[in-house]
């Protein structure tokens, strides 16, 4: 893989597009940003009948494109959006996220990409021909954290092929907890644990006042209505929190000031709070943003990580 194939990859950036997706197995959502002053002119949420995408690292994702390809004609209608570029949130399985930390950093593109793929092999033996790789470096000399992101390409081209036939050119790919860590970071130098809800996906992000610490992806099962399934996904919160918490304190000897939370599903927030605050001895927020007056609570819930990617 060539430096230029990476650069266009873009996990870690943040550029500007015309418009943000995001890709979930049950809602396509969007919103439409003014270059000028990045100000947000338009944003929808449209709830998929089926389950068009199935998040997979190694397996196709796209299981319904007409589907798919039907939401994002609707979703471009409603942003008022013929062409233009666009940034795509694709869902946190399809992607493998790592943090390491590193004594030195090579200081060549080559030399750090071979460096890269020699620490990601450590974790993953295997890693596919046609990955698609990012990264990004806490600034300075000697120890350095390092954030990577890996997808494979034929995974990204199921996303990037179908907007691209709907007439937009896809310019960056991301995942929603790197876009929603944006957010958390407009209220200062901090060491938090980021908690995102999308879906039956829980991700864990430690941010420290210089970077990252740690990264981990978790099956809780499905936000459904109440019962037995919400209460064991409740459970299942809780305890991953606590114990991610712990190994942070214990392992990588890094305190965590705060939570942050955040969940696609806004009605399940408070009972997880309630929960949160009973076990863990922290200040715990929801993720929260300015946002025009029309957007509910449930709205703002939904297109965070879409803000979060264009601040």
């Amino acid at each position: 893989m060539t430096i230029a194939n990476r650069l266009q990859a873009r996990f870690t950036e943040r550029l500007l597009p015309d418009a943000v997706f995001q890709i979930t197995p049950n809602y396509l959502s969007g919103i439409r940003v003014a270059r000028a002053d990045r100000s947000v002119k338009g944003g929808f949420v449209l709830p998929f009948r089926g389950r068009p995408v199935v998040p997979s690292f190694d397996r196709p994702n796209v299981t319904d494109p007409a589907a798919l390809e039907e939401a994002i004609g609707q979703g471009m209608k409603n942003l008022r959006l013929a062409s233009g570029t666009a940034g795509l949130l694709i869902p946190e399985p399809s992607v493998r996220v790592f943090v390491f930390s590193v004594d030195n950093f090579p200081r060549s593109g080559q030399e750090r990409d071979a460096f890269i793929r020699w620490r990601i092999a450590k974790q993953m033996p295997l890693i596919p021909e046609d990955a698609r790789i990012d990264y990004a470096a806490t600034p300075g000399r000697g120890r350095r954290k390092i954030i990577v992101a890996m997808a494979r390409q034929v995974v990204v081209w199921e996303y990037e092929a179908l907007f691209e036939k709907a007439g937009l050119k896809p310019v960056l790919v991301g995942v929603p907890s790197l876009a929603l860590a944006n957010l958390v970071r407009r209220e200062g130098r901090t060491s938090a644990l980021l908690l995102n809800l999308e879906d039956e996906t829980m991700t864990l992000l430690a941010l420290a006042d210089a970077g990252w610490t740690l990264y981990r992806q978790k099956d809780v099962g499905s936000a459904g209505g109440p019962g037995s399934g919400a209460e064991e996904r409740a459970d299942n919160i809780v305890r991953e929190a606590e114990n991610t918490i712990r190994f942070l304190e214990d392992k990588e000897k890094a305190r965590t000031d705060r939570l942050w939370l955040r969940s696609a599903a806004e009605a399940e927030v408070p009972e997880i709070v309630k929960r949160l605050r009973e076990r863990i001895g922290l200040p715990i927020e929801a993720v929260d943003y300015e946002a025009p007056r029309v957007w509910t609570e449930a709205h703002k819930a939904v297109l965070a990580p879409l803000i979060g990617q264009v601040l």
